[in-house]
């Protein structure tokens, strides 16, 4: 099943937040397991009150073994967390110094992070050149670079794009927030928007399960992520996914 990827380029235009909401409207039946890899360190611990392992650091300590025998393991699933509601999660450390190793061997490892039968979200955190967020978006089935819409983000994602298409097969551009047009957008990256996804702080705060929603997925975020969690879903049904966006 395919393996889709989350990254931002500068900022905090909500890539974890995006990332649960993606996993979380994945369709059924397929299930889907959220993994952070931002070698700064995870958040949702934190939020939920959690202990992080097991976690990413388990998840590196697999990253030696073989190709193959790994892959059938899928130890990814084996080092998840539950969270209540049923999502199941891959906790980094809380900090960089303890994430960023564990995440940079994960990174150049990838096939541990592929389950059979399961969609993978990775939430990369902050990608440059050769980091482990670069190797995990080059292995995606689809990255997504999540930008919020504002002047400075945009201009950094225009500069970046050309590299970035160069080293990513296949990618798609979500954007945080509505102060421009999706045709405003694509004008100035020179790429199609795939999804819009709206500033909702009840949807945010319900994710970090600060509080609760009687139909989450009513709500503005929640509903725009399961209209990527479709398209996604609909072009890569067995984890092989169609290019989404190509230079």
């Amino acid at each position: 099943m395919p393996m889709i990827v989350a990254f931002s380029l500068s900022g905090a235009p909500g890539v974890t937040t995006l990332a649960l909401a993606l996993a979380a409207a994945w369709p059924e039946p397929v299930p889907s397991v959220l993994v952070e890899a931002d070698t700064s360190g995870g958040d949702l611990a934190a939020w939920r009150r959690m202990p992080t392992s097991p976690g990413v650091a388990e998840l590196a300590a697999t990253a030696r073994t073989d190709e193959t025998a790994t892959a059938a393991a899928a130890p990814v699933l084996g080092c998840a967390q539950v969270l209540a509601g049923g999502q199941r999660v891959c906790l980094a450390p809380a900090t960089a110094d303890r994430a960023a190793g564990a995440v940079d061997l994960v990174s150049h490892h990838p096939e541990v992070l592929r389950a059979p039968g399961a969609v993978g979200v990775v939430d990369a955190g902050r990608l440059a050149p050769r980091s482990p967020a670069a190797h995990l978006a080059a292995a995606a089935d689809v990255a997504l670079l999540v930008v919020a819409d504002d002047l400075a983000q945009l201009k950094r994602a225009q500069a970046a794009l050309p590299a970035l298409r160069t080293g990513v097969e296949k990618l798609g551009l979500v954007v945080t927030g509505a102060r421009t047009s999706d045709a405003q957008v694509q004008e100035a990256l020179g790429m199609p928007v795939l999804q819009r996804i709206p500033t909702d702080p009840r949807s945010a705060a319900f994710l970090r399960g600060e509080s609760g929603l009687a139909r989450p997925f009513r709500r503005p975020l929640l509903r725009s992520a399961r209209r990527l969690a479709d398209e996604l879903a609909s072009t890569a049904p067995q984890a092989s996914a169609v290019e989404v966006s190509r230079g």
